[in-house]
């Protein structure tokens, strides 16, 4: 047998060579010098390695700990509370773009209708006059909505603030 690598000879020292490999190699130790003052050396390591305590943790680690999970709850609270705000502000905007799209379309429709038509073109001064209005109020009602509701939401660090 040629001599053992140093995975052997580790594996064999900290005890999880076993088996007839593990055999083998014990009793090519006790024939080989080389191989015997090798295990030696990594005998000795091991015992020394188990002796290591592990370091303690410092004092205030739990209290770090929980303090980071508490600002990471918060950021995905504030964060589901931001979405759940912008849900208002979405469906008024979606309304005002399909309104504005089906404006579009019935002017589309009327004007294949005769009779209609005329009375489309006599209104229409009006429509188009209460069209732009119309969008500036309600972007101005979006811009109050989401202002309402960015300084109902307070900031993570605020609530984690006043809750020491």
């Amino acid at each position: 047998m040629s001599h053992l690598t140093d995975t052997q000879l580790q594996s064999l020292a900290d005890g999880t060579l076993r088996g007839p490999e593990g055999l083998a190699a014990r009793d090519h130790c006790e024939a080989c010098p080389g191989c015997t003052a090798g295990l030696a050396l990594y005998s000795a390591l091991v015992g020394r390695l188990s002796a290591l305590k592990d370091p303690e943790p410092p004092a205030d680690f739990t209290a770090t700990v929980l303090a980071a999970v508490e600002v990471r709850e918060a950021q995905l609270v504030t964060r589901r509370h931001t979405l759940l705000a912008a849900i208002p502000a979405f469906a008024l905007a979606l309304f005002a773009i399909v309104g504005w799209a089906l404006n579009a379309q019935v002017n589309h429709l009327i004007d294949g209708v005769s009779a209609a038509r005329t009375i489309w073109v006599a209104l229409s001064p009006v429509f188009d006059a209460v069209r732009v209005p119309l969008g500036i109020g309600a972007f101005v009602f979006l811009a109050v909505v989401l202002t309402a509701l960015s300084r109902t939401l307070k900031p993570a660090y605020a609530r984690i603030a006043a809750k020491s």
